[in-house]
């Protein structure tokens, strides 16, 4: 070979070598400065950002719960659903379960759609109301950087960023805001039922008498319940007219199956109700325009309007800048003597048959007057039993004349007779339509007994 052709393969030869070295080069800068990046940031109360080991995105989140109570783990909390709220700056907010006695500092850890997940202390909001028991319902509010856009979030009890993001994360709902065109008008929440409860009559009275109404959706918590109430709601769940949320608290905690602490042993009021109600509102702040807090044997009965919609139209006409609707609970004796129309064709199941109880007791000036609620779920942002207790608007009380809640239920004064009590017939009057309804759902179930067999409360 001529010197001149050695002389070009030696600078051949040092040019791809130069090549290799800058290319081992620009790696070499490349993963230095995606390493010394920070991919996760948390803020203290002082908002300062701080680094945090960057873990791989697409393991935020790497659990999501998939059951409607979640340990959080570290604590004696317990998370049950989140949502970001439009209202107080866009935080999300978890609704929780706490231990009043065992405080302890929470952290949010939110995963950001298509960043680094954040990290940032949470504000933990006790309601109020606990009738004494250890365990109380909570709102976890959690604020995100601009631009993050979360999608899920969890709760951590350190800063460990990689053994937090190994906890089940709760998906975020109300990402979307809406303030009209609701898919539903109104949406009945029922508390938890639990036990072997069995009152299938009622409960398909009730259901059959929403429907009337205009009623097109119902939110049932569900612990537990008897054989022949399953196949009921069953049956409505496949019409899609009731949405069974299980709730299956009795797995995490002692619940009460009744008021104060003081008379009863357990770990929080009356199977968690005051967490379902106001899940309940969050759940269907976007999806309902109002939302019927009520008891599994409580029954909204109008006295003078057909259905719901005239009644709530002449009633948010009547005080525009109501949020909230107190309607007086009235009980019907069990132990009065009932006073039934003649059906002939009219089948019964295991259970109270609101037809059969016409008389209520007289409500005394010096009596408690108990409530429940149809709330605007936009303008509401915590509840009690019988009050809301944090809302952007007023709380009216609504005359027994236009609206009452009935409720079948042992008599608060025993010896009272018929005469003293109240001849109250208004449920008879929608019977033409509600015992057919009832008989024809009774009968495709085939569930019935004889006529004269009831439920003892």
């Amino acid at each position: 070979m001529s010197p001149t052709g050695q002389m070009a393969d030696v600078h051949q030869s040092r040019s791809q070598k130069w090549k290799v070295v800058l290319i081992i080069l620009c790696l070499s800068v490349t993963v230095s400065v995606t390493l010394s990046s920070p991919l996760v940031t948390f803020r203290t109360n002082s908002t300062q950002a701080h680094s945090l080991p960057p873990p791989v995105l697409s393991t935020c989140p790497l659990h999501t719960a998939n059951e409607t109570i979640t340990p959080v783990k570290g604590s004696t909390h317990l998370m049950v659903s989140a949502y970001q709220d439009h209202r107080e700056g866009g935080a999300t907010r978890i609704i929780a379960m706490v231990n009043r006695d065992r405080p302890m500092s929470l952290y949010c850890v939110l995963c950001c759609l298509g960043h680094a997940p954040q990290v940032a202390p949470a504000a933990v909001v006790t309601h109020s109301v606990h009738y004494g028991y250890p365990y109380v319902a909570a709102d976890m509010l959690c604020l995100e950087e601009p631009g993050c856009h979360a999608t899920h979030v969890t709760l951590g009890t350190s800063l460990d960023i990689q053994d937090t993001l190994n906890r089940t994360f709760l998906s975020i709902q109300n990402r979307e805001r809406r303030e009209e065109d609701f898919p539903f008008y109104l949406t009945v929440c029922m508390s938890s039922m639990f036990g072997d409860y069995n009152n299938v009559q009622q409960f398909v009275q009730t259901m059959e008498f929403y429907k009337l109404l205009g009623v097109r959706r119902v939110v049932l918590y569900l612990t537990s319940c008897g054989p022949d109430l399953e196949k009921v709601l069953q049956y409505y769940a496949e019409e899609g007219t009731l949405e069974v949320i299980g709730w299956p608290i009795n797995h995490f905690l002692k619940p009460s199956t009744g008021w104060e602490a003081q008379e009863l042993e357990g770990d929080i009021h009356l199977n968690g109700q005051l967490t379902i109600m106001n899940e309940c509102i969050y759940r269907n702040m976007y999806s309902s325009r109002y939302v019927l807090l009520a008891d599994v044997d409580q029954l909204l009965v109008p006295a003078s309007h057909s259905s719901l919609l005239p009644l709530m139209e002449d009633l948010q006409g009547q005080h525009p800048d109501a949020a909230v609707f107190l309607m007086e609970t009235h009980l019907f004796p069990a132990t009065a003597s009932t006073a039934t129309q003649d059906h002939s064709a009219r089948r019964r199941a295991p259970g109270v048959d609101l037809l059969d109880y016409v008389y209520r007791e007289l409500v005394l000036e010096e009596d408690f007057r108990s409530y429940k609620m149809v709330v605007n779920p936009r303008l509401v942002l915590q509840t009690a039993m019988f009050e809301v207790t944090q809302s952007y608007g007023d709380s009216v009380r609504v005359p027994s004349d236009v609206c009452k809640i009935m409720q079948v239920k042992e008599a608060q004064r025993e010896s009272w007779t018929n005469e003293q009590l109240v001849l109250d017939r208004r449920l008879w009057e929608f019977g033409e339509y509600l015992v057919p309804s009832v008989d024809e759902v009774l009968q495709k179930l085939g569930i019935q007994t004889s006529p004269w067999e009831r439920v003892v409360l």
